[in-house]
């Protein structure tokens, strides 16, 4: 599986991750709460895109079923949900793009590909390398909605935006996203750094 980013995670994260599997399913609780949240804020400010909005309705739906399983996975390990906090990779995005952006729908569509696309890779290490089967069958199984929602941020991006100027911005955020995640620490959460600064280039 080819993931759109520019720099990948390495195998050895799965063991990061592993080594806290109640902070790992707490923080991936909280990815789908932020997830169905920004599916939701983007059809409430851009009510004009009809098409958009149909699309985001079923991520919020799909996002939600997703918190429910995660959250029964947690709570079944004897953890609990905790309060949300900032999301430090998401923040960043967020922030480093807001300095060069012309248009606030597309860098919220373009960050939230590129969210759903890390995501979507971390899941795929997890589900084919994780020692736990109880945590491989999870992301196995979160794998397919994850891999449609980046391409859905992505098709929309692309749709609504001239193409040219929507893959300039992709191309733009995903060096953002490769520096953001080579500032972070590793740690047991979905969007942490990679284990002692090691990753892979995607090109």
């Amino acid at each position: 599986m080819s993931f759109p980013l520019d720099v990948l995670t390495p195998e050895s994260w799965v063991e990061v991750a592993e080594s806290d599997p109640i902070a790992l399913l707490n923080d991936h609780a909280h990815c789908e709460l932020k997830a169905a949240s920004t599916a939701h804020s983007l059809i409430a400010k851009n009510p004009g895109y009809t098409e958009l909005a149909q699309a985001l309705a079923e991520v919020v739906i799909e996002e939600m079923e997703h918190f429910r399983i995660v959250l029964d996975r947690l709570e079944a390990r004897g953890g609990a949900l905790s309060e949300q906090s900032e999301n430090a990779y998401a923040a960043a995005l967020h922030k480093r793009s807001a300095a060069t952006r012309k248009s606030l729908v597309l860098d919220r569509l373009v960050i939230a590909h590129l969210i759903e696309a890390r995501s979507l890779e971390r899941f795929h290490l997890l589900a084919h390398h994780a020692s736990d089967p109880d945590l491989r069958t999870l992301f196995a199984e979160l794998l397919p909605s994850e891999a449609a929602h980046q391409g859905m941020y992505a098709k929309f991006a692309r749709k609504l935006f001239e193409r040219e100027s929507a893959d300039a911005r992709i191309a733009a955020l995903r060096a953002i996203e490769s520096e953001v995640m080579l500032s972070l620490a590793p740690g047991p959460t979905v969007h942490s750094g990679f284990p002692s600064g090691a990753f892979e280039s995607a090109r």
